[in-house]
């Protein structure tokens, strides 16, 4: 061991005193000056390059002389000779050639993803920073999902992907999972500044992923391009909210040293209409009116800190960071799972600490072995008050109880846990030779929490004694190409082992005792992809998979989310067939998804919110999910684009032993989609100037929040069929230094509907200004 660690220590040294790297970047445009995406840049004699992004831009590490080749269909091939960092500003021109049918080129990131043999939609977000977006609507248009909110900004959100909800979908940022970043850090919280790509793998995960997804997996992706720039926005809208965002990078060039801040703030008071609420009489009759209120107690605000130290481009390492992210936020709680009761003074606040350890490198040791690992360590600190004996309406009124009773528990509560986890996850890969290589991925975590209330008796706090969770998956994959990459198929195996120590109270004795639970499951599956043309692939693939449960799902929340110490971890059989269509024909470009897939649960685990205040997630016994999805989008230039996609879903409760057999799962929608349009003008004004307007309807059929057994004719616990429409007006000049963007959310001030009948904001608007410097 010491001497692998003189070893590096001498290797570091050598390398800071001998490479002298430097870093070449710059944009590249057309004869009229504007940015072209997709240009192929790379360094003569070799096979290693990068692609211009959306608006040109590209960012290359180099050593020693080089010549830059730049090339992209419809323009002449460039050569650039340099010897040192540059800035670079490229003019390519038009090709008088007509171009073979069969030419290859250079492939996008984008591209690569989509091609790959696994069911996935990729969402390019350079194009989207300039709007007034956040992460969850950008992933509402994508078909298969639908972002199911219960309020305002910083409210719970359920995400749903073809059937599967919540923990069934995993979500990541740059690979990493984010189990346990804690609520102040989630998709609803990312500032969509920091994010490039939003890579969404719908049934089967692929092993670099590293997870135990049941149903699919969403990967957030940053900017990783080694260069400098500082990016600063803020926006302002209805209902006093506020995002500030502040992101900034700083690398030098010859050591390879870099740094990366990234601060964001967010606030809203959440005060919007709520319309047609049935609202009981102040005179006792027990008689209702139907009444427009407004949210009095729904405050949220939430400040993350993200700062990373590392080195880069080092022949030891690509990336070598280490970081600290803090975060916390504090919301106001309007309401339990629905509008029918009310609070005033209920809070929740969450404060989270987490250490983060980042390494990568290409041609580990050999040529085409790569290695990918991360670490962290997780502190986190939740507070749920419920310290008022207070009954209010939603009018603001409220009577004072003269029990100990709290506004939403039995008894007041001041209760806080501490969460403290651990997660390790590394990814071997070793391209074998062109068409065959192999992959190896473990991830390790534990999960551990205890819980005080200094204002009930010892008795009744839940894990006064730690409750853990130790999950380790592993995962092995082959993959292998043939035909001139015109097949490409992947099988893969992964083993999934658990252990969870928890407490649970013995109805006889009413003490609590140790429960433990031991898993070892094994899952295994393929997936495979074939080009009939150039342009067209069809994909197969099978999954047979488990998840185990989360935390959250086990010892829930401390408020609404009660414990279930007893879940099973739950199995899958995905089954999934697609069709990729992506076509250019001259200034036209088509893109045509299409998908159906088919699960198998068992043991499903799902939110049962029979109550209109608590919930706890259940096993369904066994479930049956299909979902048929399709979407095209339309390009012409860079000029207008055009997209639609609509899903069409059935999921239904499969035990025939259950009283509920065949009916559908509550809160699942059955039928949605959306339409996107964009049209952009150029040069408006100052020159290099874009002015873009975008609309978006989304459609959302009438379906149930409960079984749909249940109830009367009249009173079927339905949520209405739903038709929203939002607009934005961007505008962008000095060469995308500077932009302004004014929404307009719900256009038309529909009553929408989402998780459990929860009605959420009306008409609002917002302004976004932004400040981008790179150099």
């Amino acid at each position: 061991m010491k001497r692998l660690l003189l070893y590096s220590v001498q290797l570091l040294i050598t390398s800071t005193l001998l490479a002298q790297s430097y870093l070449v970047q710059g944009i590249v445009t057309d004869e009229a000056d504007q940015g072209i995406p997709g240009i192929t840049v790379t360094i003569k004699a070799t096979t290693s390059g990068v692609s211009t992004d959306v608006s040109g831009y590209f960012s290359l590490p180099l050593e020693g002389k080089a010549t830059l080749v730049f090339s992209g269909i419809g323009f002449e091939p460039t050569e650039q000779k340099v010897d040192g960092a540059a800035n670079l500003k490229l003019k390519l021109k038009a090709s008088t050639t007509e171009l073979s049918a069969v030419q290859i080129v250079g492939k996008s990131d984008h591209t690569e993803v989509r091609e790959q043999p696994f069911a996935v939609s990729v969402v390019d977000v350079k194009p989207l920073k300039v709007q007034n977006l956040d992460v969850n609507q950008i992933l509402g248009t994508v078909s298969g999902v639908r972002i199911r909110e219960q309020g305002g900004l910083g409210s719970g959100f359920d995400f749903s992907l073809n059937g599967f909800t919540g923990k069934q979908v995993k979500f990541f940022l740059d690979g990493i999972p984010m189990d346990n970043f804690g609520s102040s850090l989630s998709l609803n919280n990312i500032p969509v500044n920091m994010i490039t790509d939003i890579e969404v793998y719908k049934g089967v995960v692929p092993v670099h992923l590293g997870s135990d997804a049941l149903g699919g997996a969403v990967n957030v992706t940053t900017d990783q391009n080694v260069r400098n720039y500082l990016n600063a926005s803020y926006a302002i809208g209805s209902f006093n909210t506020h995002r500030a965002s502040v992101l900034a990078r700083y690398t030098e060039p010859r050591t390879g040293l870099s740094f990366n801040a990234n601060l964001f703030l967010n606030y809203s008071d959440n005060n919007y209409a709520m319309r047609d609420v049935e609202v009981p009489r102040s005179d006792g009759s027990g008689k209702l009116d139907t009444v427009d209120v407004r949210r009095f107690h729904d405050a949220y605000q939430s400040q993350t800190a993200q700062l990373e130290l590392g080195l880069v481009n080092k022949p030891f390492a690509d990336r070598l960071f280490v970081g600290l992210i803090a975060s916390g936020n504090e919301k106001e709680v309007q309401t339990g799972l629905n509008m029918q009761d009310v609070f005033g003074e209920v809070m929740t606040t969450d404060q989270v600490l987490i250490p983060t350890f980042k390494y990568k490198k290409t041609d580990l040791f050999i040529a085409g072995l790569d290695l990918r690992a991360y670490a962290m360590y997780t502190r986190r600190k939740a507070v749920r008050a419920d310290t008022s004996s207070r009954t209010y309406n939603w009018y603001g009124d409220y009577s004072t109880r003269i029990n100990n009773a709290g506004e939403f528990s039995y008894n007041k509560s001041l209760f806080s846990y501490d969460d403290e986890s651990y997660l390790a996850t590394a990814n071997l890969s070793y391209q074998l030779g062109k068409n065959h290589s192999v992959s190896v991925n473990n991830t390790f975590s534990q999960f551990s929490r205890v819980g005080k209330d200094p204002m009930r008796d010892l008795s009744e706090v839940p894990f006064t004694t730690p409750n853990t969770i130790t999950k380790n998956s592993s995962a092995l994959s082959y993959s292998l190409s043939l035909m001139d990459d015109q097949w490409k198929t992947s099988v893969f195996t992964k083993t999934f082992m658990m252990h969870s120590s928890t407490q649970v109270e013995n109805d006889q004795t009413d003490k609590f005792e140790e429960y433990t639970i031991r898993f070892l499951l094994n899952g295994y599956g393929i997936a495979s992809t074939y080009f009939v043309a150039p342009w067209m692939q069809v994909k197969l693939s099978y999954e047979n998979t488990y998840r185990l449960p989360e935390g959250e799902e086990m010892f829930g929340n401390g408020l609404t989310v009660l414990p279930n110490t007893t879940l099973e971890p739950e199995q899958s059989h995905n089954y999934n067939a697609g069709i990729l269509v992506n076509k250019i024909l001259r200034d036209h470009s088509f893109r045509l998804e299409g998908n159906y897939l088919y699960r198998q649960a068992s043991d499903f685990i799902r939110l049962d919110a029979s109550q209109p205040r608590n919930s706890n997630y259940v096993n369904q016994s066994r479930v049956n999910l299909t979902s048929m999805e399709g979407g095209i989008q339309y390009t012409y230039k860079r000029l207008l684009n055009l997209g639609m996609n609509v899903t069409r879903q059935k999921n239904v409760n499969a035990d025939k032993s259950d009283r509920l057999y065949q009916d559908d799962l509550p809160n699942q929608p059955f039928l949605f989609g959306n339409f996107t349009a964009g049209v952009q003008f150029h040069n408006v004004g100052p020159e290099d100037s874009r002015l873009a307007i975008n609309w978006l309807s989304l459609f959302v059929d009438q379906f149930y929040w409960k079984w749909p057994s249940q109830g009367t004719k009249k009173y079927k616990y339905d949520i209405p069929q739903q038709l929203s429409h939002n607009l934005s007006v961007s505008y962008a000049f000095a060469e995308r230094k500077y932009s302004a963007s004014l929404a307009c959310n719900n256009i038309t001030n529909t009553i929408v509907y989402d998780n459990f009948a929860m009605q959420k904001p009306g008409r609002s608007f917002s302004l976004k200004l932004s400040y981008f410097l790179s150099n």
